[in-house]
């Protein structure tokens, strides 16, 4: 991987925000008591060789969390029943209220030419209700990319990040315990041999053992807030900025309507 190609990664937000932020905060931990311990002895080799590393590096964690984060989605939503731009269609769900949701099957009517199933329709075949909607929110998404629909870019990035982040959590917190035991040893509060004890440390660390204890303490304490819930919620809000967005899209000209004359 060139160098080029690794700068392209910061420049797309999906890219950088969704994907390579949650590899990166997995390894965050560990890499702050590594920079504090072997950084200082030789500067020069430790930031030619971190440029290196780091260009691979990134693009893995990226890799990695994205794979994780797909495989992830896909549970969920056997475990949701659908994906939530799916659910907020269902005449059966109730996430919205039904005005807004009779908005939408309208103006998925009107705006992308598709007849959305009843109510009755839907719980007769639920099945063909949901290809339906399934069909009609890729055509919307094809509909809407660039940049006329920055906002609806935002919301899918923090579903993306969300998903990612609950996928790569339990190797977050395996690195967040980790380096809490390497600032309990850097700070003195931990000795390994022999094996001892002293907490009161930890009440003048050194600035490493400090840092890493804040820095671990931190971002375990972040990894809380990710649950299935969270994505499920950022799913919706998602979904409703998309359906949203039929707002700024040409009504569908009806295929019984006559062809203006030729002149």
């Amino acid at each position: 991987m060139n160098i080029s190609t690794f700068l392209n990664q910061f420049k797309d937000p999906y890219e950088r925000k969704a994907r390579v932020f949650p590899g990166l905060l997995v390894v965050l931990p560990l890499l702050v008591p590594l920079l504090w311990i072997f950084g200082p002895k030789n500067p020069v080799m430790t930031t030619l060789l971190g440029l290196v590393v780091s260009c691979g590096a990134v693009h893995a964690l990226a890799s990695i969390a994205r794979g994780m984060g797909k495989r992830l989605e896909e549970k969920l939503v056997e475990r949701w029943g659908g994906m939530p731009t799916t659910l907020i269609l269902r005449h059966r769900d109730s996430f919205l209220d039904s005005l807004s949701k009779s908005r939408y099957h309208k103006d998925i009517r009107l705006k992308l030419g598709i007849i959305l199933p009843t109510a009755e329709e839907e719980l007769a075949n639920p099945v063909a209700a949901d290809d339906a909607y399934i069909g009609a929110t890729r055509l919307l998404r094809e509909m809407t990319r660039g940049k006329n629909h920055a906002l609806l870019l935002k919301e899918n990035i923090a579903y993306g990040f969300h998903r990612n982040m609950l996928a790569v959590r339990p190797i977050g917190v395996l690195s967040c315990f980790i380096s809490f035991l390497v600032g309990l040893v850097l700070s003195g509060a931990l000795q390994l041999n022999p094996l001892a004890v002293d907490m009161t440390k930890l009440a003048t660390p050194d600035l490493a053992g400090g840092m890493t204890l804040a820095v671990a303490t931190t971002l375990l304490l972040s990894w809380i807030y990710f649950n299935d819930r969270s994505v499920k919620l950022m799913g919706y809000v998602y979904a409703e900025r998309l359906f949203e967005s039929l707002q700024s899209l040409p009504t569908k000209r009806s295929k019984s309507s006559k062809e203006p004359p030729v002149a």
